[in-house]
């Protein structure tokens, strides 16, 4: 069986925000929102894989020449909540 073709994060991203577009609308049927259900799990896996892909290439950067440390990243709404 052929191995289906990877998208991008971005386009995977972009077809996962129009199902849910699609979905919140509530014109769907239920067969075809079960579809549509299933192809935005598939997404949102490969999504996730992407971005664990990513965030591993960052690590190995940042060992690459040992002088570098991973810190943990705070965004600005958890800046906000320590002070």
């Amino acid at each position: 069986m052929a191995k289906a073709k990877k998208i991008d994060f971005e386009s995977a991203l972009e077809q996962l925000e129009s199902l849910v577009e699609q979905m919140e609308t509530g014109e769907l049927s239920l067969e075809d929102s079960l579809l549509a259900f299933e192809q935005g799990i598939k997404l949102t896996r490969e999504c996730q894989q992407s971005l664990e892909g990513a965030e591993q290439k960052v690590k190995m950067l940042m060992q690459k020449d040992g002088a570098a440390a991973l810190v943990d990243f705070a965004t600005p709404e958890e800046d906000e909540d320590t002070l």
